[in-house]
């Protein structure tokens, strides 16, 4: 038995804007060639982890796409290895929500090979896939996972307990211990490898998590994540592709060729101040550099520079106007499709002078300056606070007691209200 696992492939999905139509390309291309290696490789299964389409910028022409690919996959296999495959796939955060969901536009009455999963889980009701040969469950995309996958645990425990199968469960939400999860991202938002122990599955498969990731067995159930098919933003780095799984062995991974090369560069001061003209040039030889790689590979391209570091000058935006310029010059030639600037150049930071001081008290004479000629009074009351906090102040917190603040504070207030009055 042999399973394909792909997913977060984005299908419509227009990042950045400035080459919206060339990103749809570049997914809609990576699609194609995942569904070209489960062709070949003759799957029974195609698992889709979630984030199947980029909802908010999909168009018509995505989705009939998408189902077409599908159909040629069914075609094909059955054409060439003989055999019919079934397709699932988990809706993922950028598929929409349950009453809105973007797979539902590949839906067909005669799709009888494609199967959505999870919908109903997540409501507490028990579903499952079976055919015999593989039982398959799963949940879609929820914020909350947490509290969800702990509520139908136990039905998920009791469905997979009484069969002897192959046990494979789906989702798209970060496996903390397995991925690594973004910083700031709730608890609520993620599940630990933990969670899935004497659940009685063999395989979890997740989406969300867009890099490829080695697959782990742990308590003897493998963590399977495939990441995207294609860069999600310009700065991943890939690899990306599709996981190959077979029974018996480990998962293996089977990378795409992306449609458009993307080359990620820095420009970094290292903390130094420099002049404008420094990151202009700096950033200037590695756009032309990659310029010269494309027109020597014939191939195209898109370069990413962020440049960072510390400005002489006022207002960093400068550096924008002038490399903008310059790039426009080399973008839309051979091979440099675009160029994506990220500038994180700061002005020098302001010193705040402060006046030469000695000893603690000289500072407090310059705080209490403005006094007058009652400065005298409150330096000697500071001094005094001083003496009692040496001998009355608390070991552990290092303050006098509230009894004793109060006399202090007191006297405070008639000094201040005494310089009011004047």
């Amino acid at each position: 038995m042999k399973i394909g696992v792909f997913a977060d492939t984005h299908v419509g999905r227009k990042i950045p804007i400035e080459i919206g139509e060339l990103r749809r390309l570049a997914y809609r291309h990576a699609f194609t060639q995942s569904i070209n290696i489960f062709i070949e490789e003759g799957v029974d299964y195609i698992i889709h982890a979630g984030d199947l389409f980029e909802k908010r910028s999909m168009t018509s022409e995505d989705s009939v796409f998408v189902k077409e690919e599908f159909q040629r996959l069914v075609n094909s296999i059955k054409e060439k290895h003989g055999k019919d495959v079934s397709i699932f796939i988990v809706r993922g955060n950028h598929d929409g929500s349950f009453d809105n969901n973007a797979i539902d536009f590949v839906k067909h009455p005669l799709a009888k090979y494609l199967k959505v999963v999870g919908e109903s889980l997540m409501r507490g009701e028990e579903e499952f896939y079976t055919d015999g040969r593989i039982i398959l469950a799963g949940l879609p995309y929820h914020p909350h996972i947490s509290r969800i996958f702990n509520d139908v645990k136990p039905l998920i425990g009791e469905m997979f307990r009484a069969r002897e199968l192959p046990k494979v469960f789906l989702l798209h939400n970060f496996i903390q211990g397995y991925h690594d999860v973004p910083p700031g991202t709730p608890p609520h938002n993620f599940l630990n490898m933990s969670d899935f122990k004497g659940l009685n599955v063999d395989i979890v498969i997740a989406g969300h998590y867009h890099m490829k990731t080695k697959p782990v067995e742990e308590d003897g159930i493998i963590f399977l994540t495939p990441g995207a098919t294609e860069a999600i933003d310009l700065s991943d780095e890939g690899p990306f592709g599709v996981y190959i799984f077979e029974t018996g062995s480990m998962p293996r991974f089977i990378q795409i060729k992306p449609l458009h090369e993307i080359r990620n560069s820095k420009v970094d001061s290292m903390g130094a101040v420099k002049p404008r003209e420094w990151y202009v040039d700096n950033a200037l030889k590695e756009a032309n550099a990659y310029y010269s790689y494309l027109k020597e590979k014939g191939i195209d391209g898109i370069l990413r520079i962020v440049i960072s570091g510390y400005l002489e000058e006022r207002d960093p935006s400068t550096i924008d106007f002038a490399l903008k310029k310059e790039f426009s010059k080399l973008v839309g030639q051979t091979g440099l499709l675009h160029v994506d600037l990220v500038n994180r150049v700061e002005e020098v930071p302001q010193k705040i002078a402060f006046p030469k001081m000695g000893t603690s008290l000289d500072y407090v004479a310059t705080v209490l300056k403005p006094l007058g000629e009652d400065i005298d009074e409150a330096m000697s009351l500071v001094e005094e606070i001083s003496i009692v906090l040496e001998e009355k102040a608390s070991q552990k917190t290092g303050l006098l007691t509230g009894l004793d603040r109060s006399r202090y504070v007191k006297r405070w207030l008639e000094i201040f209200e005494k310089v009011k009055i004047k």
